[in-house]
């Protein structure tokens, strides 16, 4: 069963989205929890209140996904397209530089 390219992409919008709201809390939280200096009383307060922030907002759940057709495997970082849509695109002249290999 496919999932709708909407859906898909609307769901990784939405896990973006909440990544960017909560990274700074994260990020400082994380850093508490690492912190040996720190009671083992105060690590472990951290460690419940990043427990509680929600696991969408996570940098690891955030999926490389190609801007023309929403495909989330083979997507080349430079250009953030997949690799059959950057395949059409080069053959076509629409990307400067890029031109097929002879030799």
């Amino acid at each position: 069963m496919t999932r709708s390219r909407r859906a898909v992409t609307s769901r990784d919008h939405a896990r973006r989205y909440l990544y960017a709201q909560y990274e700074s809390q994260r990020n400082v939280l994380l850093g508490r929890i690492h912190d040996l200096h720190l009671s083992p009383a105060s690590r472990g307060v951290a460690r419940h209140i990043v427990q509680e922030i929600p696991r969408a907002s996570a940098s690891c759940r955030i999926v490389r996904r190609c801007v023309v057709s929403g495909r989330g495997g083979g997507v080349l970082r430079r250009y953030r397209l997949s690799r059959l849509v950057f395949r059409r695109l080069a053959r076509q002249g629409f990307i400067p530089g890029i031109v097929k290999a002879s030799w």
